[in-house]
């Protein structure tokens, strides 16, 4: 149940939308994470005093591809509840990439906070079922040493 959830938290992040301010459009987060990478090889990490918000982009997609490499990775594993820490680092990364397309929304525009927002709310939802799932499985496991 926790692997399943998980995939499903991964796969609601990645079709958030981000709107791009001066009239680019839309975008889901994980086409801004596979245009970070060219991007960040190219340019570096560069930030422009014009708009801070879109030169921003490209950190917090390399934010929440690094969080989404490390649950992938995850889900490999036999035992997931032994790798409880890294899957909190994942889901860390993941919530942190969302506050900060969020915040950057907030900070330009209201309609773009609102669609990131709204996108953005089952990710949250099932971010919290893998909290949840994890810690169910951990009562279970101290209640059978007990």
């Amino acid at each position: 149940m926790i692997k399943r959830a998980l995939i499903i938290t991964l796969i609601l992040n990645s079709i958030i939308l981000i709107g791009v301010p001066a009239g680019h459009g839309y975008g889901i987060m994980i086409m801004f994470e596979f245009i970070s990478i060219p991007s960040l090889f190219k340019n570096g990490i560069e930030f422009k005093n014009e708009y801070p918000f879109e030169s921003s982009l490209t950190l917090i997609a390399l934010i929440s591809l690094i969080g989404k490499l490390i649950s992938i990775s995850l889900l490999f594993t036999k035992n997931i509840l032994n790798k409880k820490n890294l899957i909190y680092v994942g889901l860390t990364l993941l919530l942190i990439s969302f506050l900060l397309v969020c915040y950057g929304a907030w900070n330009y525009d209201s309609f773009l906070f609102a669609i990131t927002l709204g996108s953005g709310i089952p990710f949250l939802m099932y971010f919290g079922r893998v909290l949840y799932l994890i810690n169910k499985e951990n009562n279970k496991a101290n209640l059978a040493t007990e």
